[in-house]
C-alpha cells in the first residue's frame, strides 16, 4: 500500500473539493481519509474567508492547517486564532478607488469576525444569511481601514455560490478588463479570478503558493501536491511539485500546462488525485 508520509496535499474547495452544487462527494472523504491513514497531509487552500468556511470546516478530515484567503492568513478553528497574515497597505484609498471606478460591482472586506459589505443589496445580504456568513453593511467611511482580502463581485441573482460560475461573454470580458486596471493602478497587488464574476484581491506578496509552500516546510513535508480548478489557484499549481485539475477546471487552468486532470468535481476530483498519486 502507498505511503505518503513525504506528502502535504493542498486542495481547493469549490469546485474542487465540492461539486458545483457545493455538495462534497463521498469519493473525496473516502479518500481524504485514505490518504491520511497512509500517512499524507491534507488541507484546504480556499478564497474564502474564515467566516465563510466556517460552516463548512467540520465536513472535511483534514489534518493540516488550513489556507485561507487565497493564502493571505491561516486559521485555526480549534483555538480561533490568525496566523501569518498578509495585511494589504491600500487602507480606504484602495476602497474609494474601486468603488468609484467599478460603481456596477459589490465590494466587500472580507475580514476574520465578519464580512463588511459596502452598500446596500438586499439579495446580497440573503445570499450571506444562507451562507450562514456573519456580516455588517458599511459604506466606505466607515469600513475597515485594515484588511488582508478584498473581493469584488457581479450581480448577486440567488443564493447560492454557483451563481457566480456563468457569465455572459460581456461580463467575463468586464471582469478580465477590472482585473487588468487594477493589477495597472495597483502595482503591489494581484487580482486574480476566483470565477468568472468573482475578483479576489490581495497583497502580491501573499498567494496560495507561498502559503503552501512554507506550510510544507514548516510541516517538514518535501512533496507538495496542490489541486485546484480557477485562477486563484494558479500561484500553487505553479508552485506544487504535483499538480491536478478536476477535468471540467477552467480553460485557463488548463492552459498553465502543468496539471494533470482527473475526474471532473463532481465525479470526486480529489478521489482522482489520489488514484493518479497511488499510480506515480
Amino acid at each position: 500500500m502507498t505511503n505518503f508520509s513525504d506528502i502535504l496535499f493542498v486542495a481547493d474547495f469549490d469546485r474542487t473539493i465540492t461539486a458545483p452544487d457545493s455538495s462534497i462527494p463521498r469519493a473525496n472523504i473516502d479518500a481524504i481519509r485514505s490518504f491520511t491513514e497512509r500517512g499524507g497531509l491534507f488541507t484546504v487552500g480556499t478564497g474564502r474567508s474564515a467566516p465563510m468556511f466556517r460552516p463548512h470546516q467540520a465536513r472535511i478530515p483534514t489534518n493540516a492547517p488550513l489556507i485561507l484567503y487565497n493564502g493571505a492568513a491561516a486559521y485555526d478553528y480549534a483555538t480561533e486564532t490568525l496566523s501569518g497574515a498578509v495585511w494589504m497597505p491600500t487602507g480606504r484609498e484602495l476602497l474609494e478607488y474601486l468603488t468609484e471606478t467599478f460603481p456596477e460591482l459589490w465590494l466587500e472586506i472580507q475580514g476574520v469576525d465578519a464580512h463588511y459589505l459596502i452598500g446596500e443589496n438586499p439579495l446580497r445580504e440573503a445570499f450571506y444569511r444562507a451562507q450562514g456568513v456573519e456580516y455588517k453593511v458599511v459604506s466606505v467611511a466607515e469600513a475597515p481601514t485594515r484588511y488582508h482580502k478584498l473581493a469584488i463581485f457581479g450581480d448577486f441573482r440567488s443564493l447560492d455560490v454557483g451563481q457566480f460560475y456563468s457569465a455572459t461573454p460581456e461580463e467575463s470580458a468586464r471582469f478580465g478588463e477590472c482585473c487588468a486596471r487594477i493589477m495597472r493602478d495597483w502595482p503591489g497587488l494581484t487580482a486574480d479570478r476566483a470565477a468568472p464574476r468573482i475578483i479576489d484581491l490581495q497583497a502580491a506578496s501573499g498567494g496560495k503558493g507561498a502559503a503552501a509552500r512554507a506550510l510544507a516546510k514548516r510541516l517538514g513535508r518535501s512533496t507538495l501536491v496542490c489541486a485546484g480548478d480557477a485562477m486563484n489557484d494558479a500561484s500553487m499549481l505553479l508552485e506544487a511539485d504535483l499538480a491536478f485539475a478536476p477535468a471540467d477546471c477552467a480553460p485557463e487552468v488548463r492552459d498553465l500546462g502543468v496539471c494533470t486532470l482527473v475526474r471532473p468535481c463532481a465525479a470526486g476530483s480529489i478521489a482522482g488525485v489520489v488514484e493518479a498519486l497511488e499510480r506515480i
